[in-house]
């Protein structure tokens, strides 16, 4: 693929305590080591992915409506990790 390779999420930001979970998985508090602050909206977008890539949904529909629409939460980055996909939002 083009373009410069994402850094790996530990690099970016450390999970805090777990807020939440679910049966389809869980939602964890976060600060981005950048600034030391809860991850905002910042004009991060994902980047587009090669044809044939197999994403969730919900990266895909983020994308796609997350920036345009008040009350729909901003997806800001994901990471595709060996057993998961993590989705960074704002934090409202």
């Amino acid at each position: 693929p083009a373009g410069k390779e994402k850094e790996p999420l530990e690099k970016l930001y450390r999970v805090g305590p777990l807020l939440g979970s679910g049966g389809f998985g869980s939602v964890y508090s976060g600060i981005r080591l950048a600034d030391s602050i809860p991850p905002s909206p910042d004009g991060t977008v994902v980047p587009p992915q090669p044809s044939g890539t197999r994403v969730p949904m919900e990266i895909v529909l983020l994308n796609k409506v997350g920036s345009g629409f008040r009350g729909v939460i901003q997806l800001l980055d994901w990471f595709e990790l060996p057993d998961c996909f993590v989705l960074v939002l704002e934090r409202p």
